[in-house]
């Protein structure tokens, strides 16, 4: 074999794609050509270099991850869950029948269809994150929006005379549940309004 196909062999031996046969026509070939065990020596002594060369250094990204981390809390005794549980079955147990129905005082049956549906499917954020806490900071966007604006539409109703606000005692478990969500959630917002609570005054100048 000449000396160009066996280094090309040396090549592949050092990669481990060589056969068993090409391993011996090679080992056959050294035995005869200086040259080429110079060659495989110098191939040898590479591979073993990039191999046990040592490792790039990597940043310690704990510290970051961690910082912007949301775990979620449960309450002393883990009740938080349980709670919005509670409220995530109400919240069916009101908003269903109005779906299925378009059954709703003071509202045509296509309307009450749509307020039955996003009842029901806030319910159901509402149970997905008592049964995964950890994805409740990723739902509290959506639910916050949601629950404002029917506080605001509840609100012009009650102002307009379209609607007592008796009757409309039915949005308080939209506001227990998205407070409970905030709760599990980590109380987002919560630690920057303390510190503002709990600023020291600063001193007044007394030339002022």
């Amino acid at each position: 074999m000449d000396c160009t196909r066996t280094r090309e062999l040396i090549s592949s031996i050092a990669d481990d794609e060589a056969s068993a046969d090409d391993r011996n026509v090679v080992e056959l070939h050294l035995g005869t050509c200086a040259s080429c065990r110079q060659f495989s020596t110098a191939v040898s002594m590479l591979d073993r270099q990039g191999r046990i060369r040592p490792a790039e250094p990597v940043p310690d990204l704990v510290a970051a991850v961690t910082a912007r981390a949301r775990p979620a809390r449960l309450g002393r005794g883990g009740w938080v869950r349980p709670a919005l549980a509670w409220v995530a079955v109400v919240m069916f147990a009101q908003s269903v029948p109005v779906l299925l129905l378009g059954n709703m005082a003071g509202t045509d049956a296509h309307n009450a269809r749509h307020l039955g549906a996003f009842g029901t499917a806030l319910a159901i954020g509402f149970a997905y994150a008592a049964w995964k806490p950890h994805r409740a900071f990723g739902l509290l966007p959506f639910t916050s929006a949601l629950v404002a604006t029917t506080l605001i539409s509840l609100l012009a109703d009650v102002v307009g005379g379209t609607r007592t606000p008796v009757a409309e005692l039915l949005h308080v478990s939209e506001v227990v549940g998205l407070t409970l969500l905030w709760v599990i959630a980590g109380s987002p917002g919560w630690s920057g309004l303390s510190r503002f609570g709990h600023r020291r005054p600063t001193r007044l100048d007394p030339l002022q």
